[in-house]
């Protein structure tokens, strides 16, 4: 397994993923469903990536739990499955979602990012499957139409097809057995059912075929850091935030074979730094460090988290297990 770390420094002022107006829209839906719906108190559950144990009382949010395992260190929300799905076909949230207005402000702030990944995409492909030209590609829950749009002109792609989405695409019918790639990008951390979910894309892919995976990870810095107070990381939209760790064990166990990991986010201490006078007592040298130290050692400790694989979003190349 390689750990890939490649430094990307962007400006922390310039560098957004869609603006305050709709990421505000969106926490206040999540808020109100939350507050209308009951909330689940028992905590007996096993970790639904290892499996080894029930999780330790970690924060809360909007009164929702979130639980820490004690063994793989993931991060769970302590939920109803029948609210969760009802929160995931919310009308007003959808309505949002798929508007002309909510598309083209994300296109316009992510586009650049989303090339970035695709090339970073095409590398790997060559590298691990010796080809990297007109695939046929599974991408599941995309529901961002500029991002649909950009995989399906790159060169990488040949046949597309798109599931589990909020969008209404033309695609093609891709088959089990007949993907060389499956791209599972930001949808995990919303996922109730992970290892049924993950055995089904296992499905698509060829004998020599990729999974392309990324997700927020709960042992990166600013969720460990600030917890129930980064505004990021909400109920029921984030409900699983798995750790490195446990992300390698849950393939592992799902018969993947890892091929690279990395956690390249560049957002973790501007996320922090947006909180500081917030945090908790017992963060005294997270405090220091922020108080104290120059941009540049800023700049060289979110280096130090990618490095580390411990930043907070995390990126996962992983084939089929040979039987």
């Amino acid at each position: 397994m390689l750990r890939s770390y490649q430094y990307t420094e962007k400006s922390y002022f310039e560098y957004t993923f869609q603006s305050n107006l709709f990421r505000d829209k969106q926490i206040g839906i999540a808020r109100r469903f939350v507050d209308m719906h009951p909330i689940r108190r028992d905590m007996k559950e096993t970790c639904p990536i290892c499996g080894q144990a029930a999780g330790n009382y970690f924060f809360s949010k909007w009164k929702v739990d979130y639980v820490c395992c004690p063994v793989c260190k993931s991060i769970f929300a302590v939920y109803d499955k029948h609210t969760v799905e009802e929160y995931h076909d919310n009308p007003e949230l959808l309505e949002l979602r798929i508007s002309d207005v909510y598309q083209e402000e994300i296109m316009r702030n992510r586009q650049d990012t989303w090339n970035e990944f695709l090339e970073w995409i095409e590398v790997r492909a060559f590298r691990f499957m010796r080809r990297n030209r007109n695939l046929s590609i599974v991408d599941y829950g995309n529901r961002f139409e500029g991002y649909v749009d950009s995989i399906r002109k790159s060169q990488i792609c040949g046949n597309y097809d798109l599931k589990s989405s909020i969008l209404s695409v033309d695609v093609d019918d891709i088959q089990y057995g007949k993907a060389d790639m499956v791209l599972y990008l930001d949808q995990m951390q919303q996922e109730i059912q992970p290892v049924a979910r993950i055995q089904e894309l296992k499905k698509y892919l060829k004998e020599d075929g990729i999974l392309i995976l990324n997700t927020r990870a709960g042992s990166g810095f600013d969720i460990v850091t600030l917890k129930e107070k980064n505004a990021r990381i909400y109920p029921y939209e984030h409900i699983l935030l798995p750790s490195v760790k446990g992300l390698v064990l849950f393939l592992e166990k799902n018969g993947f074979e890892i091929l690279e990991i990395t956690t390249p986010g560049v957002m973790d201490v501007k996320y922090v730094l947006d909180f500081k006078d917030k945090l908790d007592d017992q963060e005294n040298f997270v405090k220091y460090l922020l108080e104290e130290s120059s941009q540049s050692i800023l700049q060289e400790f979110q280096r130090f988290l990618q490095k580390g694989c411990l930043s907070s979003f995390v990126s996962v190349i992983a084939k089929k297990r040979k039987i």
